[in-house]
Formats: structure tokens, sequence, C-alpha cells
């Protein structure tokens, strides 16, 4: 079961070595080259997973949490801005079903967005933050700044 969600190898790595010395059966695997084809998805994102075994997920968590706490353990990861969770997948699309495949094309074709999913609390979020747009006068156009 992932128990976290990274871009970057290296705090995976130390997150899940910090999880096996307490005890935890830990391990780091890295999702791209199947976000690359099954998903359609050249730039990888939340690819690097930690992953453990289910019935101690709880306690995983748990002691995630406080390590954070102390010493923000979970700096790096991917959290969900609602509850706080690093489980998380890019795309939101199944990777369990062909069904998947169909919304994973859409999104290579630009008729749907990419978002983020949080595991824990089914959120989803943009990848990218919206644009911010400027600000208009009466007419519609872009007001100047006034430097």
């Amino acid at each position: 079961m992932t128990i976290a969600s990274f871009n970057e190898t290296a705090p995976a790595e130390v997150l899940a070595t910090r999880l096996r010395e307490a005890g935890f059966a830990a391990e780091v695997r890295d999702e791209s080259q199947e976000q690359k084809w099954k998903l359609y998805n050249l730039h990888p994102k939340a690819h690097i997973r930690v992953v453990i075994e289910e019935g101690r997920a709880a306690e995983a968590e748990a002691a995630m949490r406080q390590w954070h706490d102390v010493d923000g353990a979970l700096a790096a990861a991917i959290r969900c801005p609602e509850c706080g969770s690093a489980r998380i997948e890019y795309p939101q699309f199944s990777r369990k079903t062909i069904m998947g495949a169909f919304p994973a094309a859409l999104a290579a074709a630009g008729v749907i967005e990419r978002d983020f999913y949080c595991e824990a609390c089914h959120y989803t979020w943009p990848a990218e933050p919206p644009a911010v747009e400027p600000e208009l006068d009466p007419l519609g156009w872009p007001k100047k700044s006034e430097a």
C-alpha cells in the first residue's frame, strides 16, 4: 500500500529507511515509466512511492505524522491540501482497469485535465495552479501598473 508519494527519489529513500528502522517493511517504487507509457504522461509527478504492507498502514502513518511534527519528515512529500495525507496519485485515473486508459488518452489529447488525487479523502486538485487573470478596466483592457 502506498504510504507517501514524492517527485524525487532521495527524500523517499530517507523516509523508507526511517520506516524500516522503526520495524516496517518499506520499499521505494518508481512509477515514472508506468505514467509515461500507460497514462500517456511525459512529465511524471508523484511517481516515487513509499509502500508498506497494508495491515500496518495506520501505524506507519501515525509514526510519519509524529516525525513530521518533530523534524518535517514529510516536507518533500506531495500532500493533500484538504486532509494532509501523503497518499497521493497523479494523474487521478485508475491504473487497475483498462477503463483507466480512456480518460488518460483524453488527458493526453488535452480534453480533460490531469489532477492530483488523495487516496485518503478522495479530494482532487490541479497539478498547476490556475493562472492569475490581469485586472481589467471598464472596457476590458488590462490595467496599466502605476509604477
